[in-house]
Parts: structure tokens; sequence; C-alpha cells
């Protein structure tokens, strides 16, 4: 977000912060440079395991919320055939269906 904005004139050029040396010594660099498949390919398997068992538990907090409602609806579901048992819709709706 911009907050402020003002213009200059005959700016030229900007420099940005150079970059801090390496920590990392020429021949580690290299060796680093020489095996980067094989780097990225064993933290890619990482990302990958990483990803899987965040689906993994988002399809098991589903499941169980999923559970968690058909166990609701079943419960409604016996609480509205006992109560058309105790005020006789059912006769109604049989005399009415005759």
């Amino acid at each position: 977000r911009n907050l402020h904005r003002q213009q200059k004139e005959k700016l030229y050029g900007v420099t940005w912060r150079p970059h801090p040396p390496s920590m990392l010594t020429a021949s580690k660099q290299k060796e680093i440079r020489k095996n980067i498949k094989q780097y990225s390919k064993k933290y890619d398997a990482m990302d990958d395991q990483a990803k899987e068992s965040a689906r993994q538990d988002f399809r098991r907090d589903r499941e169980s919320k999923m559970n968690d409602f058909l166990k609701v609806l079943d419960r409604l579901k016996d609480w509205k055939a006992e109560r058309t048992e105790e005020n006789a819709w059912d006769e109604a709706m049989e005399a009415f269906d005759s």
C-alpha cells in the first residue's frame, strides 16, 4: 500500500543494497550446484509428504464431521418417527391415501 508519492526531477538511477557475502566456501557452493537435483528431489519429497499428511488430516476431519452430522440426522429421524406415532399422523396419512 502506497502511503506517500513524490516525483523527483532528474532521478537517473536507484542503487540497491548489495548482497552480503556468502557464508559458504566456494567449494561448498560448487558441490551444491553440482548436486542440486538430488537436493531438490529430497526436499520435494519432504514437501509432498507434508502435503499428503495435511490432506489426510483434512479428510479425517471432514469424515468425522460428516459422521457426527449423520448421527444427528438419524436422531432427528427417530424423533420424528416417535412424534408421528404419538400424534397418529401415520394413521391419518394412510386414511388420506386410501
